[in-house]
């Protein structure tokens, strides 16, 4: 086998991937803040997996050395590192965070090196979304809080999963060690090279033959979908993730989101399922509301962006925004999301007030 040297830049849930493609047989390295890189020294690298009942089930652990990943270790860099002949890069931080100087200046190193590249963000990279026919990516500027770093993507190069795993950290003083509450899959859209496919398809078959105990480790990377697979996601974000968070600013957990009021939940949900059949995607791409409120009552913590509404963080990842303006282009409105970008635009920006 061809190891292939693996990039993941984001040591929260992209120490999820990252460890999946490391135990795949791959050499793998972490981009990360300073304190991260010394609890992966010092401790290592640790995933969780959440079993029945809440009890801990399988367990992965790697040792980890600074620089680039080797056979044997996990590496963990700056973001001003050297890339050393990166054969793919995983884009697993929040998008807004990207405007922060240091990792735009390595995308644009990333871009210029022909680096191929798998975004796991909730939102999507507007490099990804130009390869989709039936949408302008013109519009979507505000919703992004790093665009003139996508602008530096080659759409070719780039592609997408839909992040349905769901992973946490429970320690904040363990940033090296993450626990996966929901084992689902990243559905991977194509990219449009032959030959950087053809990579992602090994990486995604050595991932799943990965065993502990005999038995296979949760979290695939499934590549056989269309290039709107990562859109399965939209629905659930709208109808769950974005509506943790009240209009006081209080959080409530993705399973309360959903179902404090089923009926509102489904609404939601059905519009979007709607929009992105509108921009191309299929039946086979979709999830049924009815699978994803009966996996939702397993999810209780509120979601990642409501918590960075609610600590009033400038750098939130705007979905709920995205979506909207996909929906202005396709002439359709819904009246609940239209709230729902109001309430957080007031709680991200409460000084002002931004028209949805």
């Amino acid at each position: 086998m061809t190891k292939a040297r693996i990039l993941v830049l984001g040591a929260t849930y992209g120490l999820l991937p990252a460890m999946k493609i490391f135990k795949g047989g791959h050499h793998v390295t972490i981009v990360c803040r300073p304190e991260e890189q010394s609890a992966f020294l010092n401790d290592g690298a640790s995933v969780t997996y959440k079993g029945i009942g809440g009890h801990v089930g399988q367990s992965l652990n790697a040792s980890v050395c600074a620089g680039s990943g080797t056979g044997t270790e996990i590496g963990v860099v700056s973001p001003d590192a050297p890339l050393n002949d990166v054969d793919m890069a995983i884009f697993a931080i929040s998008e807004p965070l990207f405007s922060d100087p240091d990792l735009s200046e390595l995308v644009g190193r990333i871009s210029d090196a022909g680096i191929p590249v798998v975004s796991i963000s909730n939102a999507p990279p507007p490099a990804f979304l130009a390869r989709l026919k039936n949408l302008s990516i013109d519009g979507l500027r505000s919703a992004y809080g790093a665009w003139e770093v996508w602008a530096q993507l080659d759409p070719d190069r780039t592609t997408a999963a839909s992040p349905d795993a769901q992973a946490v950290r429970r320690n904040p003083e363990r940033p090296n060690a993450l626990t996966v509450t929901l084992g689902s899959n990243f559905k991977v859209a194509p990219f449009a090279r032959q030959q950087d496919q053809a990579l992602l398809e090994q990486i995604a078959r050595d991932v799943e033959s990965v065993r502990l105990n005999g038995i296979p480790v949760k979290v695939q990377f499934k590549t056989g979908g269309s290039l709107y697979a990562p859109l399965a996601k939209w629905p659930m974000l709208v109808a769950g993730n974005c509506r943790c968070i009240r209009p006081d600013g209080s959080l409530r957990p993705i399973s309360a989101a959903v179902h404090d009021n089923l009926s509102a939940s489904e609404r939601i949900y059905e519009w979007t399922l709607d929009l992105v059949r509108s921009v191309g995607a299929s039946e086979k791409d979709l999830v049924p509301f009815r699978h994803y409120a009966a996996v939702s009552k397993r999810l209780g913590a509120p979601s990642s962006f409501a918590r960075s509404v609610a600590n009033r963080s400038p750098l939130v990842e705007r979905v709920d925004k995205m979506i909207q303006l996909v929906g202005r282009q396709c002439d359709r409105h819904s009246t609940e999301l239209n709230q729902l970008v109001e309430m957080t635009d007031r709680l991200v920006c409460p000084n002002t007030h931004i028209a949805s």
